[in-house]
């Protein structure tokens, strides 16, 4: 089964070469610049982690809200099921036939601008008090598969299926692979939030704890 599914793939990518590049031209999306824009936003999340210990990892700004860890957390659940029903939409397993309606950039850019809040879904909730660096290994293992998938899959024929979100409707399979890189953006964001909002927490509590120490005013 596993060499049939390597040889069908073979022949896949093979097909229509020069009806592949001519698309890539009308529509402004190639294979390369995928993976770049992928890539980036990886890159990006990193950097705004770096240097980051256990500790600090695990402290929630504020009850009920999520921990830079929880964060992370969440983007691999995310990443692992788009990556999924990517791959399905790829080999018709998924999705439905697209439409003109279905291309949505505008959307997606309000995804990584943190337009809006919106509540998870079950299975999108992280799990508290992970250690960061095995995170941060997991979330390196899953970006080198979606930029393997995002090397090979023939994005002409991805735009050709779309799937429904569950806020913001139907999706080509073009769309859903970048979304990926969209909504790490958007949890970036909210960790350089997470982060502003532990140091004025500490400002506070070291407020707080001067004024003890200062001698009380008589009256």
């Amino acid at each position: 089964m596993y060499w049939a599914l390597c040889l069908f793939e073979k022949r896949f990518f093979q097909n229509d070469i020069s009806n592949y590049r001519n698309e890539e031209i009308k529509h402004g999306m190639n294979n390369a610049e995928a993976v770049k824009f992928l890539a980036e936003s990886q890159s990006a999340f990193l950097q705004a982690v770096d240097g980051m210990d256990q500790a600090t990892s695990q402290m929630q700004p504020a009850p009920g809200e999520w921990s830079v860890g929880e964060v992370i957390h969440h983007h691999i659940l995310i990443e692992r099921t788009i990556r999924l029903l990517v791959r399905g939409m790829r080999w018709h397993l998924l999705g439905e036939k697209a439409n003109t309606g279905n291309h949505k950039p505008a959307a997606l850019e309000k995804v990584s601008q943190r337009v809006g809040r919106v509540r998870t879904m079950r299975r999108f909730i992280p799990a508290p008090g992970q250690s960061l660096s095995q995170l941060l290994q997991r979330l390196e293992d899953e970006r080198r598969k979606t930029l393997r998938l995002a090397r090979r899959v023939n994005l002409i024929k991805l735009r050709q299926r779309a799937y429904r979100h569950y806020i913001l409707g139907y999706m080509n399979g073009q769309e859903w692979l970048l979304f990926i890189g969209h909504h790490q953006e958007r949890h970036r964001r909210q960790v350089e939030e997470v982060l502003q909002k532990l140091r004025m927490n500490v400002n506070v509590s070291e407020q707080t704890e001067t004024r003890k120490q200062l001698p009380q005013r008589m009256n």
